[in-house]
């Protein structure tokens, strides 16, 4: 790899190819390199997003197991939503929670990550939830969830094995189970 020194890439200009119900395509033309311009698809979805690790007192998970459409499976998953306008991320984690499993609870920041930065601009935020109390709202899910709840350590071997294979909950669950031991192993 060439050394590019201070050179940072820039987006130069960018408009709206296709829009749908849920997301936009956008052409961005970026500088990538001094003098070397290119065009870039990108999808947004409108808005970041928040997965929960729900952990309750005997150290179980709390997963929904849900459909989706772009893979056509049902899948364990963390609890996760959108960040409405006017959220904080841990508000909306919160609120999430609340609405896909009946539960709120002391949320802790374990990441900020982007899932596929070639091409999706959301970013995901993830929280640790522990403190578990019953307090749920009706949401807005237009399909079925199905709550799982299991031993995070199970959680994490399914992960290993492949059973659970999106990719926000294996890293959500990855990061509690390092956190969980770390915090744990420091008492």
């Amino acid at each position: 790899m060439g050394d590019i020194g201070s050179f940072r890439e820039t987006i130069l200009a960018e408009r709206v190819v296709a829009e749908g119900r849920k997301f936009k395509i956008l052409e961005r033309e970026i500088e990538v390199a001094p003098g070397r311009v290119v065009t870039w698809e990108v999808l947004d979805k409108g808005g970041d997003s928040v997965a929960m690790v729900a952990v309750d007192g005997i150290g179980d998970v709390y997963l929904v197991e849900e459909y989706f459409g772009a893979t056509n499976e049902r899948s364990l998953c963390l609890p996760k939503g959108k960040v409405d306008p006017g959220e904080t991320p841990e508000v909306a984690a919160i609120r999430e929670l609340r609405e896909e499993i009946g539960y709120s609870g002391n949320a802790q920041l374990l990441s900020k990550m982007s899932v596929s930065p070639g091409y999706l601009t959301q970013y995901t935020t993830i929280f640790l939830v522990t403190g578990l109390r019953e307090d749920a709202i009706v949401g807005d899910e237009v399909q079925h969830l199905q709550t799982a709840k299991m031993p995070l350590d199970t959680a994490v071997d399914r992960c290993l094995r492949g059973e659970i294979s999106e990719a926000r909950t294996v890293a959500g669950l990855l990061l509690a189970a390092a956190h969980l031991r770390t915090s744990i192993s420091s008492v």
